[in-house]
């Protein structure tokens, strides 16, 4: 249900996609539906922390990895996002911001959420590019919180002009031009 409803979140829009529509697709009663959720909002709330789970759980993964390289890391973080926003032909972008964008006004708790994503994520790919400056991936002079900030910015605008242009090929290679960057 919850994975239904962030497709149709993305692809569709959340103001476009009804209640209904989920219950049709995931095959969930209403009774069941509305066990669950007082009400749409709450099933976005639920969405979002679905993505966030997901990312987390990816970044984690990766910073974890410390007998790869970061820069094999970064792609395999990349190649995941490439693969997902394939999978909803360049729908979305960055589910983060079409939800933050997307949910109403007085969505509060989604806002914050989302706010609270973006806001533990620099301290998390801070660790990942200090790891490569400690290897000599990356130039000695990098700033790893300064870096972690940047990446953040290209990735998401990446993530734009991906859905923009239908290309998301743009994801690659901003991860690419990216990292050459930090090597200098």
């Amino acid at each position: 249900m919850i994975e239904t409803a962030a497709d149709l979140f993305l692809r569709e829009g959340y103001a476009q996609t009804s209640m209904d529509e989920v219950m049709q697709i995931s095959r969930v009663s209403k009774s069941n539906i509305y066990y669950h959720f007082q009400g749409k909002e709450d099933l976005l709330l639920a969405v979002v922390e679905y993505w966030v789970d997901m990312y987390e759980t990816a970044i984690a993964e990766l910073v974890a990895q410390h007998e790869k390289t970061v820069k094999e890391r970064m792609k395999a973080f990349i190649d995941m996002l490439t693969t997902a926003i394939n999978a909803r032909d360049c729908q979305g972008g960055c589910p983060f911001v079409s939800l933050y964008v997307q949910s109403p006004r007085d969505a509060g708790q989604v806002k914050q959420r989302i706010t609270r994503f973006f806001a533990e994520l620099p301290p998390v790919l801070t660790r990942l590019f200090e790891q490569g400056v400690a290897r000599g991936e990356f130039r000695p002079d990098v700033s790893a919180a300064s870096a972690a900030a940047l990446f953040i910015a290209a990735l998401e605008g990446a993530l734009v002009l991906a859905e923009t242009t239908q290309n998301p090929e743009m994801i690659q290679e901003t991860a690419t031009h990216f990292y050459q960057l930090l090597q200098g």
